[in-house]
């Protein structure tokens, strides 16, 4: 099994939680993790995460953890390119929504979706990770997209933007939708 990690803007792989989670995937036999090396927030397009996501084999029995930005990312990825995966993990996902970092919301638009309830079939299970206090992101958005998606949401409280500002080095709530499968 493959677990795929495609983090947000302004992020990689050392950032927060990212590389305790790949700590903790490649103790485990049989668990590959693979974390593409996006660029952000420079050339960060969605054609520009698309090239580079496109040399990663993504099938059926693959994981797939996305955050932030990286969240509506691997939704239009998989939608387009007509890929199924056995489980989608999204934390403090959004899609078509303009918050309160003009830079930030200016780079994510090119991401976003007219419509994300037109995306079907691209898991066998969707997990929406939001916090009741995410700074970036409004609740509103949140919850939207989660409903959108028809995924089952988990709310943590005091969670914030789940980036090492709020605490989240470590992620054991995440690594337990994992360790699921």
């Amino acid at each position: 099994m493959k677990v795929i990690v495609f983090y947000g803007t302004e992020c990689d792989d050392k950032t927060a939680w990212i590389p305790w989670l790949k700590e903790q995937l490649t103790k485990r036999e049989g668990v590959e993790c693979i974390i593409p090396d996006l660029p952000t927030p420079e050339n960060q397009t969605y054609k520009s995460w698309e090239e580079i996501t496109k040399s990663v084999d993504i099938n059926k029995d693959d994981v797939i953890v996305a955050w932030s930005t990286g969240a509506i990312f691997s939704v239009r990825y998989l939608y387009e390119n007509n890929i199924k995966v056995k489980k989608l993990i999204l934390i403090s996902g959004f899609n078509n929504y303009i918050g309160n970092v003009p830079f930030i919301d200016n780079i994510n638009k090119n991401f976003f979706m007219k419509d994300v309830k037109v995306v079907q079939n691209i898991a066998d299970e969707i997990v929406c990770i939001k916090s009741d206090n995410d700074p970036f992101i409004s609740q509103q958005a949140l919850k939207n997209f989660a409903k959108d998606l028809n995924a089952k949401t988990i709310n943590i409280l005091g969670g914030g933007h789940f980036n090492s500002k709020a605490g989240y080095n470590k992620f054991p709530e995440l690594l337990s939708q994992i360790k699921d499968f």
